[in-house]
């Protein structure tokens, strides 16, 4: 099995539309998928009621406020009714941030015209989206110079954004029917006695699984922390975390599969918590 529960469509800010990410994975021998667009389910309910090559999970990635790059990936096989309130609203508050860091930019002399931009982008614009246009316009010569220099926490064009706590949507997750799974672990920068820690805060607070077979975590080794997470209990994930091909930050579809061993048995065991939180 080569599984990908970790991929973004311009449904948020990736650069393929959900009908082309499916295709792209299952050219790449990815045989189970999941679309995890930031503060959105509109690219996988694009989906809904339509045959695709091969299965596709429904799935959100929320930026959490505690930690910085702490993300919590979320996902469903229901109708995530209460879950759509708020990414609604989340989803209109990163719309406010990114215009207000487009005049930033423009204080600064660099024009970027912010409706014409959120046209391009299908009315969804994020930091990354910022990022790319910065790119086109020969500001940077590539996107993680937009972070570095403009649009990165510490940068002068940054606008906070409206996030939740870890506690505030680990308990939206589990009234909604999702399976809350950490994302990407490594990019918090602790060491394993730190994440053990936060891992059994979370966990009372209902997270369910980590992420180990993330692109981030490959320079410190998927294995102590696959051990560390099943022997707490926690369901084990991967994904590419895919946003545009080889974009030199993100993974490519199915990257992470071939160093998961028991991927199949995994996902079997997210796809039993899935059914499981539906039937509550």
């Amino acid at each position: 099995m080569t599984p990908d529960l970790h991929m973004h469509t311009t449904g948020s800010d990736g650069v393929l539309s959900p009908r082309e990410l499916v295709a792209l994975a299952a050219r790449s021998g990815v045989s189970i998928m999941a679309i995890t667009d930031h503060d959105s389910l509109d690219g996988v309910d694009s989906l809904r009621g339509e045959p695709t090559d091969i299965p596709v999970l429904t799935g959100t990635e929320l930026s959490i406020r505690d930690m910085r790059y702490l993300h919590l990936l979320g996902y469903s096989q229901g109708d995530a009714a209460g879950m759509r309130t708020v990414l609604h609203r989340l989803a209109e508050q990163r719309l406010h941030r990114a215009r207000a860091m487009v005049q930033k930019l423009n204080g600064m002399g660099i024009r970027i015209d912010y409706d014409e931009l959120c046209a391009r982008c299908g009315g969804t614009v994020g930091r990354m989206h910022i990022a790319r246009e910065l790119l086109r316009l020969g500001c940077i010569s590539h996107t993680q110079q937009a972070f570095d220099r403009y649009i990165g926490e510490d940068g002068p064009a940054y606008v906070e954004g409206e996030r939740l706590s870890m506690a505030e949507a680990l308990s939206l997750m589990q009234r909604s029917g999702f399976v809350p799974v950490l994302a990407h672990p490594a990019e918090l920068r602790v060491d394993d006695q730190a994440l053990q820690t936060l891992l059994k805060v979370w966990k009372d607070q209902g997270l369910m699984g980590v992420e180990v077979y993330h692109p981030s975590q490959h320079g410190r080794g998927y294995a102590r922390l696959d051990a560390m997470v099943r022997r707490m209990g926690f369901l084990v994930t991967g994904g590419s975390d895919f946003h545009a091909p080889s974009d030199g930050k993100h993974g490519n579809p199915g990257c992470t599969a071939a160093y998961w061993p028991r991927a199949e048995a995994d996902v079997e065991a997210l796809q039993k918590a899935l059914g499981h939180m539906e039937n509550r």
